[in-house]
């Protein structure tokens, strides 16, 4: 497709297809460059994807998980991506922020949550377009089911 055309006045040019190649091959090239320098920095909130930082009883999480949030009229989804280990949230705002629920699995050896029928124990703020979420949770320890307690918790994240 790359053919030269002549002018009436006998100069060649290149038809409009091969500008466009070179066009298409030059954005690419700065795609390239972009993705390069992005994927260089260390973590997934370095490529714009959302984490969460998650404290467990006081003791940070080390790993940040990635999160998805969906909105739904006033009401936000919040899961981890995969879901185990991890957490989902519901957080409904409006003339108000308050959490509906918080499951956690498997973070910091403690499973369990709570749900907005036990009122007081769970908190929801947005400070500087961050959601924070924090409560208490009834669950069990390490996988046992029998080692039944209570986990403190502050979850984090950016939507």
């Amino acid at each position: 497709m790359d053919t030269d055309l002549r002018t009436p006045y006998g100069y060649d040019r290149h038809s409009t297809v091969h500008t466009r190649r070179r066009r298409r091959s030059g954005v690419a090239a700065l795609c390239a460059v972009g993705l390069v320098a992005t994927g260089c920095a260390s973590g997934a909130s370095a490529l714009g994807t959302p984490t969460a930082r998650i404290t467990i009883n006081g003791n940070e999480i080390a790993e940040r998980p990635i999160v998805r949030c969906q909105q739904a009229e006033w009401m936000w989804l919040i899961e981890t991506i995969p879901p185990q280990p991890g957490f989902n949230a519901q957080v409904r705002t409006g003339a108000g922020v308050e959490p509906r629920s918080v499951r956690i699995d498997d973070l910091g050896g403690f499973t369990g949550g709570v749900t907005d029928t036990a009122p007081g124990t769970t908190k929801a703020t947005v400070v500087d377009g961050s959601f924070v979420i924090t409560g208490t949770a009834d669950g069990f320890y390490d996988g046992n089911i029998s080692n039944t307690g209570t986990a403190t918790f502050e979850i984090r994240l950016d939507c």
